[in-house]
């Protein structure tokens, strides 16, 4: 996801942290030590409330983290690799490699994580229980009871949250592979679901606006009391990451019945330019990037790659340092980099440029380059067929 930055690798999976994720880390912080936590244990300091509240707020989103991890744990023992999880404003997601390969294990990955956030509700209020109200004010197992609850409580809206059927929240997955499972058509059990998806967020709209203009007035939703105009600009923007989110997979899914059958190697390129491994930077842009206008080109060893350079990574170098910078020095390492086989299908392809915005994705048959998939060749190659009338079957 663009935006976000790399903060820790667990189970070989890549932890990133968006933006947007620090707006709503301190967001949670302000409400539990401005309102929540001064209104349950008024007799507490601020500075003591404050240290509660942010240690509150981490495990939090320590258990938004571990709701993914379930989703990549079970998506690993359905032979689905993830790349990365990516905490941002609406909680987190984990980014797979490739679509689900049976309603089966979709249905098995998308529960996982609500099941893990149920598991943490119910701790948290066990801890909570075993503590008991009987505790000294200002005591450290009030603390410690104070977050129990809280976590109880917020991890089992998370999970009912998440379990509303609109694509593509856990829900919308779990009726999707309910769906497919039963009439044995992804195509078709995605265009329900991510319908569904659009649906629940036109009701968040209708709520959203109930709630701008209605300033005054507070409702009971589901035991929570809402209202006002901060709930109705947190629904809005609930909405609109949700119909965006649906309309983009019914957009791909579009997109792969088109292409159908069609492999790489019927659109990947032969002739591509590529530079040997310790060229500088200054003679790649002399030599390549200017006369031939190449937005990214493959760092070889022999036949094999090393990385890509691309524009961005040639900008981080000053220009007083370019007749001295080996490529090897900006480049994305090829471990780094995702890639396709002449034989896979473009589908596979359509996922990798997904996770990325690369121009080009390398083309690697037993661990030699045979050459490289340009993303404007998919998308007009795409285009194509849909003027053309043409399906996936032709």
């Amino acid at each position: 996801m663009p935006g976000s930055i790399r903060i820790a690798r667990i189970l070989g999976i890549d932890i990133r942290i968006h933006v947007s994720w620090i707006l709503i880390f301190f967001l949670v912080v302000l409400s539990l030590s401005e309102s929540i936590f001064p209104d349950q244990y008024p007799l507490w300091g601020a500075q003591k409330t404050f240290i509660i509240s942010a240690i509150t707020a981490a495990l939090f989103f320590a258990s938004v983290l571990a709701h993914e991890l379930a989703h990549s744990v079970v998506a690993r023992g359905f032979r689905m690799s993830v790349s990365s999880i990516t905490l941002f404003l609406l909680g987190g997601v984990a980014n797979l490699t490739r679509e689900p390969p049976s309603a089966r294990a979709e249905f098995f990955m998308a529960g996982a994580g609500p099941a893990t956030s149920v598991l943490i509700g119910i701790t948290g209020f066990l801890i909570s229980s075993a503590i008991g109200t009987n505790v000294p004010d200002g005591s450290l197992l009030q603390a410690v009871r104070a977050i129990a609850d809280y976590l109880g409580t917020i991890n089992l809206y998370v999970a009912g949250f998440n379990l509303i059927p609109g694509f593509p929240l856990d829900g919308g997955r779990v009726l999707r592979s309910a769906i497919w499972g039963y009439g044995g058509d992804r195509i078709r059990a995605t265009a329900i679901a991510a319908r569904g998806g659009q649906i629940v967020a036109g009701c968040f709209v209708l709520l959203a606006a109930l709630f701008l203009f209605t300033p005054g007035t507070e409702y009971n939703l589901f035991g929570l009391a809402l209202g006002g105009t901060f709930n109705g600009i947190w629904f809005g923007i609930i909405a609109y990451f949700l119909f965006n989110a649906a309309s983009a997979s019914l957009q791909q899914e579009r997109i792969v019945s088109t292409v159908g059958t069609v492999r790489v190697g019927q659109l990947m390129s032969t002739d591509f330019r590529s530079t040997p491994s310790g060229t500088r930077v200054g003679a790649l842009i002399r030599d390549l990037v200017l006369p031939l206008n190449l937005r990214a080109i493959p760092v070889m060893s022999g036949d094999r790659i090393e990385g890509l350079i691309t524009i961005g990574d040639l900008r981080k170098v000053e220009q007083d340092q370019w007749a001295t910078t080996p490529v090897e020095a900006v480049m994305t390492p090829a471990a780094d980099l995702p890639a396709v086989s002449p034989d896979d299908l473009l589908t596979t392809a359509l996922e990798r440029f997904g996770m990325t915005d690369l121009p080009l994705l390398p083309v690697v048959r037993t661990g030699a380059l045979v050459g490289v998939l340009y993303r404007e060749s998919v998308v007009g190659y795409v285009r194509m067929r849909e003027m053309l009338g043409l399906d996936g079957r032709r």
